[in-house]
């Protein structure tokens, strides 16, 4: 939980200084940020389970060609 505060510290020092238009483009600029994290989670969870499909289409594959051998 301190380093949490610590990185809060280190945003507010960071914005202290910035006009309202800056802090505006930069609310934008995470919340961009914020979005396209949730949606490379999701991507990435996609992604997963397709090759976790294909692996048991493989698997099955090798187990018919193996059998008519």
């Amino acid at each position: 939980m301190s380093q949490q505060i610590k990185y809060e510290d280190e945003i507010i020092k960071e914005i202290r200084d910035m006009s309202d238009e800056q802090i505006l483009n930069l609310l934008k600029i995470i919340r961009i940020f914020k979005k396209s994290i949730i949606l490379q989670r999701n991507e990435d969870f996609y992604i997963k389970k397709e090759f976790d499909e294909w692996d048991t289409l493989s698997d099955e594959a090798l187990k018919n060609f193996e059998g008519s051998l």
